[in-house]
Protein backbone atom coordinates (compact mmCIF):
# COMPACT_ATOMS: atom_id res chain seq x y z
CA UNK A 1 0.00 0.00 0.00
CA UNK A 2 1.43 3.37 -0.99
CA UNK A 3 1.83 6.05 1.62
CA UNK A 4 3.06 9.59 1.38
CA UNK A 5 4.84 11.45 4.08
CA UNK A 6 3.40 14.73 5.24
CA UNK A 7 5.60 17.80 5.02
CA UNK A 8 5.86 18.17 8.78
CA UNK A 9 6.88 14.51 9.16
CA UNK A 10 9.39 14.67 6.33
CA UNK A 11 11.26 17.67 7.71
CA UNK A 12 13.03 15.65 10.39
CA UNK A 13 13.52 12.56 8.26
CA UNK A 14 16.56 11.50 6.33
CA UNK A 15 16.41 9.89 2.93
CA UNK A 16 19.30 7.86 1.60
CA UNK A 17 19.50 6.61 -1.96
CA UNK A 18 21.69 3.60 -2.64
CA UNK A 19 22.33 3.63 -6.40
CA UNK A 20 24.06 0.96 -8.47
CA UNK A 21 25.29 3.10 -11.39
CA UNK A 22 26.24 0.06 -13.45
CA UNK A 23 22.83 -1.64 -13.15
CA UNK A 24 21.03 1.72 -13.41
CA UNK A 25 23.27 3.94 -15.57
CA UNK A 26 22.73 7.64 -16.10
CA UNK A 27 20.27 7.99 -19.00
CA UNK A 28 21.41 9.78 -22.16
CA UNK A 29 21.11 13.55 -21.89
CA UNK A 30 21.48 13.59 -18.09
CA UNK A 31 24.46 14.02 -15.77
CA UNK A 32 24.94 13.24 -12.06
CA UNK A 33 23.79 16.71 -10.98
CA UNK A 34 20.56 16.58 -12.99
CA UNK A 35 19.86 13.03 -11.75
CA UNK A 36 20.36 14.23 -8.15
CA UNK A 37 17.92 17.12 -8.67
CA UNK A 38 15.43 14.86 -10.46
CA UNK A 39 15.48 12.28 -7.66
CA UNK A 40 14.83 15.07 -5.16
CA UNK A 41 11.93 16.24 -7.33
CA UNK A 42 10.44 12.74 -7.55
CA UNK A 43 10.70 12.32 -3.78
CA UNK A 44 9.18 15.74 -3.21
CA UNK A 45 6.21 14.73 -5.38
CA UNK A 46 5.76 11.80 -2.97
CA UNK A 47 5.53 14.22 -0.04
CA UNK A 48 9.17 14.10 1.06
CA UNK A 49 11.14 17.28 1.50
CA UNK A 50 14.30 17.07 -0.60
CA UNK A 51 16.71 18.84 1.74
CA UNK A 52 17.61 15.69 3.67
CA UNK A 53 18.47 13.53 0.65
CA UNK A 54 21.85 11.88 0.39
CA UNK A 55 22.87 9.69 -2.51
CA UNK A 56 25.51 7.00 -2.55
CA UNK A 57 26.51 5.73 -5.98
CA UNK A 58 28.20 2.34 -6.37
CA UNK A 59 30.14 1.64 -9.53
CA UNK A 60 33.27 0.34 -11.16
CA UNK A 61 36.58 1.35 -9.64
CA UNK A 62 37.46 3.44 -12.71
CA UNK A 63 34.09 5.04 -13.46
CA UNK A 64 34.33 7.87 -16.01
CA UNK A 65 32.15 10.30 -14.04
CA UNK A 66 33.62 9.97 -10.53
CA UNK A 67 34.49 13.69 -10.36
CA UNK A 68 31.05 14.71 -11.64
CA UNK A 69 29.39 12.61 -8.95
CA UNK A 70 31.41 14.36 -6.26
CA UNK A 71 30.63 17.80 -7.72
CA UNK A 72 26.92 16.88 -7.65
CA UNK A 73 27.20 16.06 -3.93
CA UNK A 74 26.83 12.32 -4.62
CA UNK A 75 29.14 10.04 -2.66
CA UNK A 76 30.79 7.73 -5.20
CA UNK A 77 31.88 4.37 -3.83
CA UNK A 78 34.00 2.27 -6.18
CA UNK A 79 32.91 -1.26 -5.46
CA UNK A 80 33.91 -3.47 -8.38
CA UNK A 81 31.85 -6.19 -10.04
CA UNK A 82 28.15 -6.92 -9.55
CA UNK A 83 28.61 -9.11 -6.47
CA UNK A 84 31.01 -6.64 -4.84
CA UNK A 85 28.54 -3.78 -5.43
CA UNK A 86 25.69 -5.87 -4.04
CA UNK A 87 27.65 -6.73 -0.88
CA UNK A 88 28.83 -3.15 -0.34
CA UNK A 89 25.36 -1.68 -0.89
CA UNK A 90 23.79 -4.22 1.47
CA UNK A 91 26.38 -3.57 4.15
CA UNK A 92 26.04 0.21 3.75
CA UNK A 93 22.25 0.41 3.80
CA UNK A 94 22.13 -1.93 6.77
CA UNK A 95 24.56 0.30 8.69
CA UNK A 96 22.82 3.47 7.54
CA UNK A 97 19.46 2.21 8.77
CA UNK A 98 20.83 1.31 12.19
CA UNK A 99 22.42 4.77 12.52
CA UNK A 100 19.36 6.66 11.26
CA UNK A 101 16.51 5.17 13.22
CA UNK A 102 14.59 8.46 13.22
CA UNK A 103 14.33 8.25 9.44
CA UNK A 104 11.32 6.74 7.79
CA UNK A 105 12.33 6.46 4.17
CA UNK A 106 15.11 4.57 2.47
CA UNK A 107 15.43 4.48 -1.30
CA UNK A 108 17.24 1.59 -2.95
CA UNK A 109 17.92 1.95 -6.65
CA UNK A 110 18.59 -1.72 -7.22
CA UNK A 111 15.56 -4.00 -7.19
CA UNK A 112 17.06 -7.22 -5.94
CA UNK A 113 15.17 -9.89 -4.07
CA UNK A 114 18.31 -10.75 -2.09
CA UNK A 115 17.82 -7.45 -0.19
CA UNK A 116 14.30 -8.49 0.87
CA UNK A 117 15.14 -9.90 4.31
CA UNK A 118 17.12 -6.80 5.34
CA UNK A 119 14.50 -4.46 3.93
CA UNK A 120 11.74 -6.33 5.77
CA UNK A 121 13.47 -5.48 9.08
CA UNK A 122 13.43 -1.78 8.15
CA UNK A 123 9.82 -1.93 7.00
CA UNK A 124 8.82 -3.31 10.42
CA UNK A 125 10.58 -0.39 12.13
CA UNK A 126 8.68 2.20 10.11
CA UNK A 127 10.86 2.82 7.06
CA UNK A 128 9.17 3.36 3.73
CA UNK A 129 10.95 1.28 1.10
CA UNK A 130 11.18 2.59 -2.43
CA UNK A 131 12.99 0.82 -5.25
CA UNK A 132 13.88 1.56 -8.84
CA UNK A 133 14.95 -0.79 -11.56
CA UNK A 134 15.89 -0.20 -15.19
CA UNK A 135 13.16 -0.64 -17.77
CA UNK A 136 15.20 -3.35 -19.47
CA UNK A 137 16.10 -4.99 -16.15
CA UNK A 138 16.27 -8.71 -15.66
CA UNK A 139 12.81 -10.22 -15.65
CA UNK A 140 12.09 -12.01 -12.41
CA UNK A 141 9.47 -14.64 -11.82
CA UNK A 142 6.41 -13.33 -9.93
CA UNK A 143 6.98 -15.74 -7.02
CA UNK A 144 10.61 -14.56 -6.65
CA UNK A 145 9.49 -10.93 -6.39
CA UNK A 146 6.63 -11.57 -3.96
CA UNK A 147 8.70 -11.14 -0.76
CA UNK A 148 10.02 -7.80 -2.04
CA UNK A 149 6.63 -6.58 -3.27
CA UNK A 150 5.15 -7.10 0.18
CA UNK A 151 7.48 -4.48 1.66
CA UNK A 152 7.81 -1.96 -1.16
CA UNK A 153 6.05 1.35 -0.57
CA UNK A 154 6.53 2.52 -4.17
CA UNK A 155 8.48 1.42 -7.21
CA UNK A 156 9.89 3.43 -10.11
CA UNK A 157 11.40 2.54 -13.41
CA UNK A 158 14.93 3.91 -13.15
CA UNK A 159 14.46 6.02 -16.26
CA UNK A 160 11.40 7.69 -14.69
CA UNK A 161 13.03 8.28 -11.30
CA UNK A 162 16.21 9.72 -12.83
CA UNK A 163 14.02 12.14 -14.79
CA UNK A 164 11.96 13.16 -11.71
CA UNK A 165 8.90 11.10 -12.67
CA UNK A 166 6.23 9.29 -10.72
CA UNK A 167 6.33 5.67 -9.47
CA UNK A 168 5.06 3.05 -11.89
CA UNK A 169 2.19 2.11 -9.57
CA UNK A 170 1.70 1.21 -5.97
CA UNK A 171 2.60 -2.25 -4.79
CA UNK A 172 -0.98 -2.86 -3.65
CA UNK A 173 -2.23 -2.12 -7.17
CA UNK A 174 0.35 -4.57 -8.57
CA UNK A 175 -0.65 -7.26 -6.11
CA UNK A 176 -4.34 -6.73 -6.85
CA UNK A 177 -3.79 -6.87 -10.61
CA UNK A 178 -1.63 -10.00 -10.36
CA UNK A 179 -4.39 -11.75 -8.37
CA UNK A 180 -7.12 -10.74 -10.83
CA UNK A 181 -5.10 -11.62 -13.96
Amino acid sequence: MSSSMTSENAEAKKICVFWDVVECPIPDGLDPDSVYRNIESALEKKGCLPRNVSIRAYGDKNHDLMDEFLLANIMFLPAGDSMARFRRMGHDFFGWGINNRNSSLMVISRDNTEFASSLRVYKKTGFNILVAQPENGIERCPNCRKPLEEIITDEWLWESLSAGGDPTSTTQEKLTSSVTN
